[in-house]
């Protein structure tokens, strides 16, 4: 039987050892998370130079790479102030963590939302993708400006096809939240990309399959001239 000194330095050295293995596991989180945001600092600090004198009340657009590889946004809708605040590989927690930099400095009339693809992917379920969402969401609608939001949905493209189930819950998530808040939209860009065969079309895509090429830009730009030109008048842009 164990004596009463060894087990007193049996549960000394079990408290080191917890002890020791917390700070380790708030020094990981702490450093993944500074590493996950220096990683996008010179993208973000190239943006703000972009953007320092923002027009008043303009339409932001917010999200990753589909949005930052979006040349020719600013002329597509040039009957608008738009800024394509778009930055490549983002997940949903980078925009969480760059919204109160970036975004509520512009006092956006309306922000549109592109998100989650890369999250989707990582293997983040939809349920997290979503709550990382809902965090966006009211970071944006709890600013004192209180802007616009639509969010276009996750596109199903043909190199991520086995992350489609996870997807669709994903978009389906959000678009039951978005049609319960007020001054909201939810952009359907998942459908409009898929053939008659409900698959996705690869001549939408570039040769990488993941993002869009011209022809699919072309359907993005109608799906969202679509909802400013009826659920968000243009002169809302500029009041």
């Amino acid at each position: 039987m164990p004596s009463l000194n060894w087990l007193k330095r049996s549960f000394l050295l079990i408290g080191k050892t917890g002890c020791l293995f917390w700070v380790f596991f708030f020094w990981a989180g702490s450093t993944l998370g500074q590493q996950t945001t220096n990683r996008f600092e010179n993208e973000i600090e190239r943006l703000e130079a972009k953007i320092f004198d923002p027009p008043p009340g303009p339409i932001v657009f917010y999200g990753s790479s589909s949005f930052r590889l979006w040349k020719s946004l600013e002329q597509d809708f040039r009957s608008y102030e738009v800024l394509n605040c778009g930055f490549g590989g983002a997940c949903l927690t980078d925009c969480v963590a760059f919204a109160p930099r970036l975004v509520l400095p512009l006092k956006p009339s309306a922000v549109v939302i592109y998100a989650g693809d890369n999250d989707l992917a990582l293997g983040v379920s939809a349920e997290q993708a979503f709550d990382s969402f809902c965090q966006l969401f009211h970071i944006l609608r709890d600013s004192s400006d209180k802007p616009f939001i639509a969010f276009v949905s996750v596109k199903a493209c043909p190199a991520r096809i086995r992350f489609l189930a996870n997807i669709q819950r994903y978009n389906a998530l959000v678009r039951e939240f978005m049609i319960q808040q007020p001054r909201c939209d939810f952009i359907d860009l998942y459908s409009d990309l898929l053939g008659p065969d409900k698959k996705p079309l690869f001549s939408l895509y570039q040769n990488d399959q993941i993002h869009l090429n011209t022809n699919g830009y072309q359907i993005l730009r109608r799906d969202i001239a679509q909802f400013l030109r009826d659920d968000f008048p243009k002169r809302l842009a500029t009041q």
